[in-house]
């Protein structure tokens, strides 16, 4: 499976950076979640409301990579292909809790 940035390999996921592809084994994922930002642009005929699909995720030594997709169907399907290459990977994102005693 392959976007614009990502290319979900056999043995892992490899993210370009720069003119830089760089490999990260599906093993060093501990989260994985999508994130939709939306952007506001001025056009010369007014306004306009896109929106940017991110493929988040967040790394077992708690580094956090923002990879961006083209679209929502390609980073959930990103997320399922994550899943069944390591089940320990958590999908989703989920606020911290805060414990209160």
């Amino acid at each position: 499976m392959e976007d614009k940035k990502i290319k979900l390999n056999e043995e892992n996921l490899e993210y370009k950076k720069g003119f830089k592809w760089i490999a990260l084994s599906y093993e060093e994922v501990e989260k994985a979640y999508l994130r939709i930002e939306e952007v506001n642009g001025t056009l010369c005929c007014g306004r306009a409301n896109f929106d940017m699909y991110f493929l988040m995720l967040r790394l077992k030594g708690g580094e956090l990579l923002k990879l961006e997709c083209t679209s929502k169907e390609s980073v959930k399907d990103m997320l399922e292909v994550l899943k069944q290459k390591n089940d320990q990977i958590e999908i989703g994102y989920k606020a911290k809790e805060d414990n209160e005693s």
